[in-house]
């Protein structure tokens, strides 16, 4: 049976162990016994994707973790939004697939004017971008991604783990509005909240029971599957698409892979001057 690792784009501090425990339990569902999963979390803590110097460090943990999973794996899930899909897929000999790359690839075909609803407003503006670079088709033109406000936080999360009604209703207010104007689907922009949502039966906006909300990790490792079917087949990505690095650049990869995940996280941090709430990381 082939495995499947879920890669997890934080560092997977202990203290939410909780929800750690529930994702890989909710990854198991998915797999129905189709596949074996593992959760795995990158070696290094970058912030997050909010700027873009976060966003590179994150990259960059993303692809040494993928790269050092890979011996383990039959494919791989990078199981954020926001994810270095292409630069994965480039480096890695096993299928890649990722929440965006699986959404705007499944969408296309299901909806036309679907819209992303995600837990920041700043990372609307991010994942908007994403959805234009990857070619997205099947998305409301006129912002495809809204979020909800006040943002989630880790403690919300928890929280809604057993109980997602404020969730729920936040997530719901923003998918409300984006049906106003002119919605046809809403998916999930964010990993946790897709798992916490099929969880408890939120499947269709509350007073649109014909909008489906759909389930972005459920995309993803059905896009997984289809992956390694073709795989399988002989199908995989171009050579001259996805250029692979090489010989040296290949055996350095790997090293700098290695480096990244001995690093681990810093032992010392600077005091912000500016505090504010522990957003859940995007």
């Amino acid at each position: 049976m082939k495995t499947i690792t879920w890669l997890e784009s934080t560092h997977g501090d202990p203290e939410l162990n909780e929800l750690w425990e529930f994702l890989a339990q909710q990854v198991e569902v998915l797999a129905a016994g189709r596949a074996k999963t593992q959760l795995r979390h990158v070696s290094v803590a970058a912030g997050g994707i909010r700027t873009p110097a976060n966003r590179l460090m994150s990259d960059a943990a993303i692809l040494g973790s993928s790269l050092n999973t890979q011996m383990e794996s039959d494919a791989v899930i990078i199981g954020c939004w926001g994810a270095p899909t292409e630069a994965v897929r480039s480096a890695l000999s096993i299928p890649v697939t990722s929440l965006p790359d699986a959404s705007i690839r499944a969408v296309g075909s299901l909806a036309r004017r679907a819209v992303v609803v995600t837990v920041a407003p700043s990372l609307a503006p991010i994942f908007t971008d994403d959805l234009v670079r990857l070619g997205a088709s099947g998305f409301l033109r006129d912002r495809p991604v809204r979020a909800y406000d006040p943002e989630s936080t880790h403690e919300d999360v928890l929280r809604a783990i057993n109980d997602p009604t404020d969730l729920i209703h936040r997530f719901d207010k923003a998918a409300e509005g984006a049906v106003r104007d002119g919605a046809d689907a809403i998916v999930v922009g964010c990993g946790y909240l897709a798992s916490i949502f099929s969880a408890h039966g939120y499947e269709s906006v509350l007073n649109h029971p014909d909008v489906p909300v759909v389930d972005c990790n459920r995309l993803a490792f059905e896009h997984a599957l289809q992956l390694l079917a073709l795989d399988t087949a002989g199908i995989r990505p171009t050579q001259r698409g996805y250029v692979r690095p090489v010989g040296a650049r290949e055996d350095l990869l790997a090293e700098a892979a290695g480096r990244l995940a001995d690093s681990g996280t810093p032992k010392t941090k600077r005091r912000s001057s500016r505090p504010g709430p522990a957003a859940v990381p995007g």
